[in-house]
């Protein structure tokens, strides 16, 4: 499935892909669809608008130690390591002449919260993030993905289904 959007004044095209073997060497960030035990989706709005809790991939990490980090820095929780799975990635190609980004991929994973901690300072925007635990069907109120949105969300409860009826989570 492919959309187009316009990003920071910049317009590009994004483009779901189920699988995740094919991606490119070009991953910039993972944002994950976090679960509590009773199945509410973890979102933060750190300053601009509601999204999940995710970003950069830094030098020397994988991707699952990056939302590991990232989880717990813009919302302070805690994943089982077991429980994140890859559900597919976002291949971002700009559309905008002027626009200095490249074509890059954008990772989404799925996992179950462990622990909820006290909030504290995120060291990347210098603030306490605001931290929100909502049901799956208020996903697009908060985050207005458009159609890809609804792709990964649909993808993100496929994946928890299959968690929530494994046995390899406490």
């Amino acid at each position: 499935m492919k959309e187009k959007t316009n990003w920071g004044g910049q317009e590009y095209e994004l483009e779901w892909i189920n699988s995740i073997e094919t991606a490119s060497k070009n991953i910039t960030q993972i944002y994950g669809f976090l679960f509590t035990s009773d199945n509410k989706l973890c979102i933060v709005n750190p300053k601009r608008s509601w999204r999940l809790p995710g970003g950069g991939i830094e030098k020397g990490e994988d991707w699952k130690q990056a939302l590991i980090r990232e989880a717990d820095e813009e919302a302070d929780i805690e994943l089982y390591e077991d429980s994140i799975k890859l559900i597919g990635q976002i291949k971002v190609t700009p559309l905008s002449k002027n626009c200095t980004k490249k074509e890059h991929y954008l990772l989404r994973a799925v996992g179950k919260i462990k622990n909820i901690k006290e909030q504290t300072i995120d060291i990347a925007e210098g603030i306490i993030n605001e931290r929100k635990f909502i049901a799956p069907e208020e996903f697009l109120k908060y985050c207005k993905w458009g159609k890809i949105g609804e792709v990964q969300l649909k993808k993100a409860l496929e994946f928890l289904s299959r968690l929530s009826n494994s046995n390899s989570l406490a």
